[in-house]
């Protein structure tokens, strides 16, 4: 491990609690399927393929819900949605370990094409992005909102929420954000899957 990987894992340490799950793998693809039944969302644990997502079968009342990029470098459920003093639940779908990561909550759709869905997201969730490379953020009127999945090779061409514009920081040192829960989360789905959330009360 380098000394940028051990730096930002120490600040990510002072998060830990009992119960929380430290996602293995960074930068990577994962995937989530939802239960119908409880509005659960569960995510893979390890990265996976496309070819994996698109050949998963799942039986009602679980459905698949996507397959994105996680942008950070270290993510972590400190429980899930509804339930502090637990630890975060497992489960084994398709011979893989997932876990309960969030529930949705108010959906907003998109009031011109293109434009992103609103989502509030019951979530307890931390997330990090080591020194010395870029991060993009959404920067609204109403607060800061930072890159969860997806990359910026389209950002350019994004049709963003009024007021809003993308910036690129670069970081000088580890950057840890524990976002709000419940999160407020900007989706597009129009051009493969990217999302913004936050607001994020830590600046870079």
């Amino acid at each position: 491990m380098d000394e940028k990987a051990m730096e930002l894992d120490k600040s990510i340490r002072e998060h830990l609690g009992p119960g929380a799950f430290a996602v293995g793998g960074g930068r990577d693809l994962f995937m989530e399927v939802s239960d119908t039944a409880t509005g659960l969302v569960w995510m893979s644990t390890s990265p996976v393929t496309r070819a994996e997502f698109e050949s998963l079968a799942v039986e009602q009342p679980l459905k698949k819900v996507g397959i994105g990029r996680a942008p950070m470098d270290r993510a972590v459920f400190l429980w899930s949605p509804g339930s502090p003093d637990q630890p975060v639940l497992q489960r084994e779908i398709g011979g893989r370990e997932w876990i309960n990561v969030a529930t949705p909550q108010k959906i907003t759709p998109p009031d011109v094409p293109d434009a992103p869905a609103r989502v509030s997201v019951d979530k307890a969730h931390v997330i990090g992005f080591e020194a010395g490379r870029d991060v993009s953020i959404l920067r609204l009127p109403h607060g800061d909102y930072v890159e969860l999945v997806g990359d910026e090779t389209e950002d350019d061409q994004l049709v963003l929420p009024e007021g809003g514009v993308i910036e690129k920081v670069h970081l000088k040192k580890p950057w840890v954000v524990r976002l709000p829960t419940p999160t407020d989360a900007y989706f597009w789905f129009s051009r493969g899957m990217r999302s913004f959330q936050g607001p994020v009360e830590e600046r870079p």
